[in-house]
């Protein structure tokens, strides 16, 4: 019984040895070996020994093939690792600064605003304080005409007066009829009646006092009017100091409120330029930094293809180099413990 088993078995085995060797001639790696075994038993100094000793060199090279392969790989994936590392940085340094500057540009849009309308309500005030001005400028324009009118005016009273004395004093005359110089004096004060004057009601005194025959009253009367009318002018010039005086203050005042403003704004325009750069700055670089996390992220995705074709690559080529191996392991079985005629004669008979 224990026969029969181990004939069946050296059957089988037998069996398995010609699938094997069927097989190999279905493709090149396989027609490589059945050619150097063919090749070799056709020789005249054939022997088993030379057939095994080129299987495994064949052996020694699949496997130094698989340890270059393994090689290779581990390398491959390092670049691909260190690669992967360098673009994975560079979009984590990328999304970092794009996302700061998204949440910092309507921050900066905001203070653009305000910055705009600090320069706007500044610009009302310095008109304001433009128009103060102007209105000042022309109120005391108004003030110095009124004031030069009523000069003027007081000025020709005053002339008119010292008129009026010269003729009263001819009185004392003996060469003059008294009768024509009241007639002239008369006729001098009506003038200055008829004129527009804050002075008409002097006039008329004097007009009242003229027909008395004391000249000399008469004379005291008009020395007092014009002593009272240039104390007055006095007066009125002190006023108008005090008054011009007032003026160059408010004025003053009124240029170092518009100059500080004007400064003011110089200063919110500078800033609401460098605000404007800002935002400008940090558009383009959002949108740089957008373009470039594209470029990364795209080259990320095109070097994880490669390295996983590479990776495949390797992967079947180790496989292939592993049933080489394993074809080559079974032909150093078949010669070195199975050999025989028959296994020779099938081989030779093998078309490649």
């Amino acid at each position: 019984m224990k026969f029969i088993v181990l004939v069946c078995l050296a059957l089988l085995v037998t069996a398995n040895d010609y699938e094997l060797l069927s097989e190999l001639s279905q493709y090149e790696f396989g027609k490589t070996i059945i050619a150097t075994m063919q090749i070799s038993l056709s020789s005249e100094d054939s022997n088993i020994d030379g057939i095994v000793h080129q299987l495994k060199s064949m052996q020694t090279n699949a496997q130094s093939d698989l340890e270059e392969n393994t090689q290779n790989l581990r390398h491959q994936q390092e670049l691909c690792n260190l690669r992967f590392d360098e673009i994975q940085g560079v979009i984590d340094s990328a999304s970092a600064k794009k996302a700061s500057d998204e949440q910092l540009f309507p921050l900066r849009q905001e203070e653009l605003i305000a910055k705009n309308q600090q320069h706007k309500d500044k610009v009302g005030q310095d008109q304001k304080i433009k128009d103060r001005l102007s209105a000042l400028d022309k109120a005391r324009e108004e003030d110095k005409k009124a004031f030069e009118a009523k000069q003027t005016e007081s000025v020709e009273f005053i002339q008119g007066l010292k008129k009026a004395k010269s003729i009263v004093s001819q009185l004392n005359s003996n060469f003059i009829q008294v009768a024509d110089v009241k007639s002239k004096l008369h006729k001098h004060l009506e003038s200055l009646h008829n004129k527009q004057t804050p002075y008409n009601g002097l006039v008329k005194m004097l007009v009242a006092a003229s027909g008395d025959e004391n000249v000399s009253k008469v004379v005291q009367i008009i020395d007092e009017l014009i002593e009272s009318l240039e104390h007055l002018q006095k007066v009125g010039h002190k006023g108008e100091k005090a008054k011009e005086e007032l003026y160059l203050l408010q004025k003053e005042r009124y240029e170092l409120e518009s100059k500080t403003l004007e400064t003011s704004l110089a200063d919110l325009n500078a800033d609401a330029e460098k605000l404007r750069q800002n935002l400008l700055e940090l558009k383009n670089d959002i949108e740089s930094k957008g373009q470039l996390l594209d470029v990364k992220n795209q080259e990320k995705a095109d070097w994880q293809k490669t390295c996983d074709d590479e990776l495949k690559g390797h992967q079947n080529m180790r496989q292939q180099k592993n049933t080489e191996l394993g074809i080559i392991n079974e032909c150093i079985e078949i010669f070195t413990s199975r050999f025989n005629d028959g296994i020779k004669s099938y081989i030779q008979k093998l078309e490649i």
